[in-house]
């Protein structure tokens, strides 16, 4: 452990809780952090966090005193490698010494709840631990399902068995909420819903967007390139909204395979990409860039790229699936198609650039939703309740 994970106040009343995420970079490490912080920040909360060992997360949280932090050795290297690959796949042997350090964690700290913020293969260390453990076991649930293109049996398996250990789920929408009763039966009155926080990127002061004039109107796609974000139902709408003659360009920014698209990109004008991993100052430069952020995607729970956009003020255009429709207030905070298809995705891009009011009223409104209702204070409180009334009610099984 780099730091003593002992409460800081024996005795005190409060909240306990152990937070942990043990995925290597990324989102989940970000989501992770905010949470964290915004957890400590509350009056008579107590948290450690377990993080993987050079990971995203563990040197977030490095340099807070006030959060102890386990640190796990999972594997080294980066899983997009061959070499990654297979230091991931031998690293799995190493399962028994995980789940041993994380219930030393849980016997040293004994908290009150584990709060599990973002799933990982590697929680499968941890299952066995929990499932004999006193506290109670709550499990952010950002997906009920791996997403078309993330499949593989041995994720899909941890997920399910996690669901069924947790003794409570946090869903970021609605639609995930739902999804977790329809295929594992997860009790309603266990599911709380709270939405995905704004994450914030770069020091600028962001206010609202004023219309832009005489440039193009500039679109974004921001994220993991993979099928379901539908990048290829975005490019069919740019050429749509090339041929009317209207003026665009589209930035295409994130790690993925373009090897799909290299058919749909030939001879598309004003477009840039940016693709690889993306650090903070990067992504920071790409909000400020952008006139509004796009998200064509096919299949989706919900979406941190709109949350960080409406912290950059930035409206977001959605197709109408999964928990999108509940992140983005048509006409307030972006724009939501009337279908799945390239068509009316064009027509949804045209009808925010042909209103300079409506574009400017929902930056106001996408700006405002973010320091309101997407304040990382706001949503560690809504946690924070959550969390004392888990830890009052017997575990999940048990009778109440």
């Amino acid at each position: 452990m780099a730091r003593s994970m002992h409460p800081k106040g024996e005795g005190l009343e409060g909240r306990r809780v152990l937070l942990w995420h043990w995925g290597k970079e990324g989102a989940g490490a970000k989501f992770s952090g905010a949470l964290a912080r915004g957890l400590r920040d509350l009056p008579g909360t107590e948290i450690a966090i377990s993080a993987a060992t050079s990971s995203d997360l563990a040197r977030d949280i490095s340099g807070c005193t006030d959060l102890p932090l386990q640190s796990v050795k999972i594997f080294e290297g980066n899983k997009a490698s061959l070499s990654g690959k297979i230091a991931a796949g031998f690293a799995l042997l190493g399962l028994p010494r995980i789940g041993a350090e994380f219930s030393g964690a849980m016997k040293e700290f004994r908290p009150d709840v584990a709060l599990c913020a973002f799933q990982s293969i590697w929680d499968l260390a941890a299952l066995p631990v929990l499932r004999r453990a006193a506290s109670r076991f709550v499990l952010v649930l950002h997906d009920a399902e791996p997403h078309p293109g993330d499949r593989y049996p041995m994720r899909s398996a941890v997920m399910g068995w996690e669901v069924k250990t947790a003794d409570a789920l946090i869903a970021l929408s609605d639609h995930v909420a739902k999804e977790a009763v329809r295929l594992y039966d997860f009790p309603a009155d266990r599911i709380y819903t709270v939405p995905h926080g704004a994450f914030t990127f770069g020091q600028e002061i962001i206010v609202p967007r004023r219309f832009p004039i005489n440039r193009p109107f500039k679109l974004l796609f921001f994220g993991r390139i993979v099928a379901y974000k539908g990048l290829g139902l975005l490019l069919d709408a740019y050429r749509i909204l090339l041929s009317q003659g209207w003026s665009f360009e589209l930035s295409i920014v994130g790690a993925g395979d373009l090897s799909p698209y290299q058919d749909a990109l030939k001879n598309l004008v004003g477009v840039t990409i940016r693709n690889g991993w993306v650090d903070d100052t990067e992504i920071s430069d790409a909000l400020v860039d952008a006139d509004a952020v796009v998200l064509p995607y096919i299949e989706a729970s919900q979406s941190g790229v709109a949350a960080s956009a409406f912290s950059a003020a930035l409206p977001v255009i959605a197709t109408p699936v999964g928990g999108l429709v509940e992140q983005v207030t048509d006409g307030e905070t972006g724009l939501i198609a009337n279908a799945v298809s390239a068509q009316a995705l064009a027509d949804t891009i045209m009808r925010l650039v042909a209103s300079p009011k409506l574009y400017e009223r929902c930056s106001r409104g996408a700006l405002e939703h973010a320091r309101v209702a997407l304040d990382w204070g706001v949503i560690a409180r809504r946690v924070g309740g959550i969390i004392d009334e888990i830890a009052r009610r017997p575990r999940r099984g048990a009778a109440e």
